[in-house]
């Protein structure tokens, strides 16, 4: 730490000119000078590509303690540092600025943390300024659901995240969890070989980013697509179960099948196995990531599923349309997108749910009739939970009539985000917040430090006219 202690003087001192400028000082200039200074603080600090929480969070505590503000929350993936409000403004508007910190590449949120800590301390008059920086771990948001509710709850939150443009979210997406069930029955095995196709993924990833060099492919449909192919070439198999595990809502991590083969069918089989693992080394390979994706033989199982059960569970599997389900030929913006969260084949009945995320509710319903259309191919059950919208802005919202004002709002539904975002979190516990996702790019970040500064202080914006 002993290099970071000239940054943090330096601050100070910008701290003390701004709070005593008595108006002469360009604020702007002012702010954009601190936060070059937060930046090569951080840069200075965090030298690796990763790191704990934990170091980060000591980091912030003793910036904290340099910028007079107060660290009031600290915990295991997260932390909340409180501006009061200044003297007369105790009722004015509180403000939630809410970021991430990602430990397994520190250099990608280095400017957006201190963007958000330079924006908490911008404004000369205000009501409280909370800053809550959580950590994102290969796209897991690890840290919002430990932060305690009297940190969040404001009157406005502004969610700060980087991204290729500038623009505002006011919504998560149209939401349904979609339920697939067929009961079934088991037989004896009728083949000779057993074998067991386990995929696993070490990271969390989240199943709506769409980011080329991001998108993780899901387990199931990698093992359930291999299934679907030797299927229709005609080679013999039986299914005896088909299972994953998922981990908090994300892309299952892990997916098995245990199948017993013809003999005579054995040797093509673990040909299309080769092909199928050759694509998905290639996938992984351009995702810089690891996984472990194998065929073994296994002891012979007492059971397989029926004929008929195993032949609709593949159809389905052939024929289910994930991932990217509809897309604007136009702009390529993704309408509608899915995937599935869980699939089982416990005593021999089918069980298997999929989580659909739309722009909107016509979207919703056309994706939906799909599956139900499918379903019914494939003598399946369906239902469709709908859950309405993720999460939302306030209706006639002053933080959206601000900022959408000075950065571009997307028309339509492309301004509703289908990727996942602490908001999502949020919502549930605190259904009247007001929220919005302000992306922006690296570049442009000293514009959305005034921004956020003139949004909660108007009259230092009135000031410099």
């Amino acid at each position: 730490m002993r290099r970071v202690i000239p940054f943090i003087i330096s601050i100070t001192m910008l701290s003390v000119l701004l709070f005593s400028g008595c108006g002469e000082v360009n604020r702007d200039n002012e702010l954009k000078e601190m936060l070059n200074a937060n930046e090569d603080s951080l840069e200075d600090t965090i030298t690796e590509d990763t790191c704990d929480f934990e170091m980060f969070s000591d980091y912030m505590k003793t910036w904290a303690k340099s910028s007079d503000v107060n660290l009031a929350f600290r915990g295991s993936h997260s932390l909340a540092i409180v501006n009061d409000a200044t003297q007369g403004c105790e009722n004015e508007p509180s403000v939630t600025l809410l970021c991430s910190f990602c430990t397994t590449d520190t250099q990608s949120s280095i400017q957006t943390v201190a963007t958000a800590s330079t924006a908490l301390l911008g404004p000369v008059d205000h009501g409280k300024i909370t800053l809550i920086i959580t950590e994102n771990n290969d796209g897991r948001h690890m840290g919002i659901n430990e932060v305690p509710n009297r940190f969040i709850a404001s009157d406005y939150l502004i969610n700060l995240q980087t991204s290729s443009s500038d623009t505002i979210l006011v919504s998560g997406p149209k939401n349904a969890v979609c339920s697939f069930r067929m009961n079934g029955s088991t037989e004896a095995p009728r083949y000779a070989k057993a074998y067991e196709i386990k995929m696993t993924m070490p990271k969390y990833t989240d199943p709506y980013n769409f980011v080329k060099g991001s998108n993780y492919p899901n387990p199931i449909n990698t093992i359930g697509s291999l299934l679907a192919n030797s299927k229709s070439s005609g080679k013999l198999f039986d299914i005896a179960s088909f299972t994953c595990n998922t981990k908090e809502g994300y892309t299952p991590n892990t997916a098995t099948a245990v199948i017993v083969i013809d003999s005579n069918s054995v040797d093509s089989i673990l040909s299309k196995f080769e092909k199928s693992y050759s694509g998905v080394e290639d996938k992984f390979e351009s995702l810089e990531s690891n996984f472990v994706y194998t065929m073994t033989e296994t002891e012979m199982p007492e059971t397989v599923l029926s004929d008929e059960t195993s032949n609709n569970l593949v159809s389905l599997m052939y024929t289910l349309n994930t991932g990217m389900c509809l897309q604007e030929e136009e702009t390529g913006i993704v309408l509608a997108a899915s995937y599935i969260q869980s699939i089982d084949t416990d005593n021999g009945n089918l069980s298997m749910k999929l989580d659909l995320r739309t722009r909107g509710e016509s979207y919703l319903d056309s994706i939906s009739s799909e599956y139900e259309t499918t379903a019914g191919l494939c003598n399946t059950d369906y239902k469709c939970l709908k859950k309405g919208y993720v999460w939302h802005s306030a209706e006639k919202s002053k933080l959206v009539s601000f900022f959408s004002s000075t950065v571009p709002l997307l028309e339509g539904d492309s301004n509703i985000s289908l990727k996942k975002y602490e908001n999502d979190e949020i919502a549930p516990r605190l259904p009247n917040q007001d929220m919005i996702i302000y992306t922006f790019e690296k570049n442009n970040r000293k514009t959305v430090l005034q921004n956020i500064t003139h949004f909660i202080d108007p009259d230092s914006a009135k000031e410099q006219q």
